[in-house]
């Protein structure tokens, strides 16, 4: 059967409560409500804005696009095999910085359109427009904290997996033990 559109994707997001409630989520937040109120105050300054918000996101994916290149760069078999020795998966390093590439991609898309508006466009949609582009362009912005910190928890992970040997579950590779209980 086919696979449905992006369902390895979505499993790879599939985040626990408690890693989307966090700070950048609240700050996405507030600018989204922020961008609201200058829309409803000021929608020629929210227009003139939005390439620049845009801008900034396309920057913050393709700054996560170099992150997940780098640390797929780590991936290799030898080191796949030491997380699949300490139970490890590699997917849960990654998720962050693609949970921020597919917010980044939302933000510009609605962005582009808010930047298409006029300012005599009416005011509900325009503001509920700005609000969620707003919301999502913010949170992709700080969204790149908590990405920082997994890179951090990356380094720490190569560092745990230093204590696995580099041909654990090779074909023909005896496990360290074995080898100590001969004589």
């Amino acid at each position: 059967m086919a696979k449905l559109f992006a369902a390895d994707l979505r499993g790879a997001l599939d985040f626990k409560l408690s890693e989307v409630l966090r700070f950048d989520l609240l700050l996405g937040i507030f600018g989204g409500i922020a961008a609201g109120f200058l829309a409803w105050k000021q929608p020629a300054v929210v227009i003139a804005v939005s390439p620049w918000m845009a801008g900034s996101a396309g920057v913050v994916i393709g700054a996560v696009v170099a992150g997940l290149s780098v640390l797929v760069a780590f991936l290799d078999q030898p080191f796949l095999r030491k997380l699949r020795a300490i139970n490890q998966s590699p997917v849960r390093y990654l998720a962050p910085f693609l949970f921020t590439a597919v917010l980044g991609i939302f933000a510009v898309v609605l962005l582009t359109a808010v930047a298409c508006f006029t300012p005599t466009a009416p005011a509900v949609p325009f503001i509920a427009v700005v609000s969620i582009a707003a919301f999502a362009g913010f949170w992709t912005l700080f969204s790149l904290i908590p990405g920082l910190d997994t890179l951090v928890q990356f380094v720490e992970l190569k560092l745990e997996a230093l204590d696995v040997p580099d041909d654990i579950g090779q074909l023909g590779s005896v496990a360290p033990s074995l080898v100590r209980g001969r004589g």
